[in-house]
């Protein structure tokens, strides 16, 4: 692997598909750039700035797909090409299986919509158009120092610079005008500027989810207050501090915002504390919720936290469920149970871009909090 350079992986049925979209990446014939073959039905192009692998059919050759994922670890893109007219049911099904075979988050998969279709927004799962892939691989090639060969990539909009001359992300992070909030400006910029060594994770939710669990969890040791009751333990932000993988995490335990019963100066005023809590580090909001449990108080949860950390919070966002060992003894997989959970909890998951992680605070296996860990440092990346 080729690491100054962009690597995209290429997705989904046949070659013709595929080979276009490569060719169309690389901007030249593929006869006219280097090929390599590192597994039997893989080939990977090359030029000066990007490495781009056609994966092989994940319906004929899912051990390929595996070692390919487990040979290039973090490509930049993962995109799926699909034809016109395509079947959503199946190319979700396709993304599953994607992330039964790698282990990898659904939402690293994206799917490249043909021209005539329907706007990203209205499908299950992640989607781009050929114009945000464009963007994206031109804003990394400028990360990079690399400019792009072809002049198509610089014939699409530039994206919002801050005052500072501070370069924004392509996807995501705008308000309705297509401008970056300053929440999301300051989210952005710490993130660059700690260079993903440091992190708050604040833990949000109502009382008896298991926030203060999970943190005990995250920490390795119970620093926090925890029982089993619904009843409110935590009443103050709480703060306590380690180091994970080489990362130094700041864990925040919040008293539950989201009661309607509670009063609303009493929530400002823990929502004002955590946000001070926050001021000098990147962010990232733990949405806490039992995967055993969704009641008719969680169906609106997301407006109440957008209307106290702003309208894109859920871009900051990841859903950790408790109660794993519920879903165990039920014979339930985690991956079932988000495609077929409640309605109104799928749109919840969908809008945190199905952000998810399960948390058995029974078990202090640390490769719940790894998965948790490695999901916090893609939304970096």
């Amino acid at each position: 692997m080729s690491y100054n350079k962009i690597s995209v992986v290429i997705l989904g049925h046949g070659d013709r598909l595929k080979k276009a979209l490569i060719t169309v990446i690389l901007g030249k014939d593929l006869s006219q750039v280097s090929k390599r073959n590192v597994l039997k039905s893989t080939e990977i192009y090359e030029d000066n700035s990007y490495v781009v692998t056609g994966a092989p059919d994940i319906h004929t050759s899912c051990e390929d797909i595996r070692e390919l994922f487990a040979i290039n670890q973090h490509p930049h893109m993962s995109l799926m090409v699909v034809e016109d007219g395509f079947s959503t049911e199946e190319v979700w099904q396709q993304i599953e299986m994607l992330h039964r075979i790698t282990g990898r988050p659904t939402e690293e998969f994206r799917v490249l919509l043909p021209l005539k279709s329907k706007h990203p927004d209205s499908y299950p799962f992640k989607c781009c158009t050929l114009g945000e892939v464009f963007n994206k691989l031109s804003k990394l090639t400028e990360g990079r120092h690399l400019m792009p060969t072809d002049k198509r990539y610089t014939d699409h909009p530039e994206p919002e610079r801050s005052t500072q001359g501070t370069e924004m992300e392509v996807t995501g992070g705008t308000n309705s005008k297509g401008h970056f909030t300053d929440s999301e400006k300051s989210f952005k910029r710490k993130t660059r500027n700690h260079s993903g060594t440091k992190v708050n994770l604040v833990l949000l939710g109502m009382a008896g989810t298991g926030k203060s669990a999970s943190g005990n969890t995250i920490l390795g040791k119970p620093l926090f207050k925890s029982t089993t009751s619904s009843s409110l333990t935590t009443t103050e932000c709480q703060v306590a501090e380690t180091e994970i993988g080489g990362r130094h995490v700041r864990v925040i335990d919040t008293p539950d915002i989201f009661d309607d019963e509670i009063k609303s100066s009493v929530k400002s005023k823990h929502v004002r504390k955590c946000k001070e809590l926050c001021q000098e580090e990147p962010c990232v909001y733990l949405l806490v919720m039992r995967a055993s449990r969704f009641i008719e108080d969680e169906r609106d949860i997301l407006k109440k936290l957008e209307k106290a950390f702003g309208s894109r919070v859920q871009e900051q966002t990841v859903i950790l469920f408790t109660r794993g060992e519920d879903l165990w003894r039920a014979k339930i997989s985690f991956e079932n149970f988000l495609h077929d959970c409640q309605p109104d909890l799928k749109k919840i998951v969908e809008k945190c871009g199905r952000r998810c992680v399960l948390f058995e605070n029974s078990d202090s296996r640390s490769p719940q909090v790894e998965e948790l860990m490695k999901t916090v440092s893609r939304m970096f990346k």
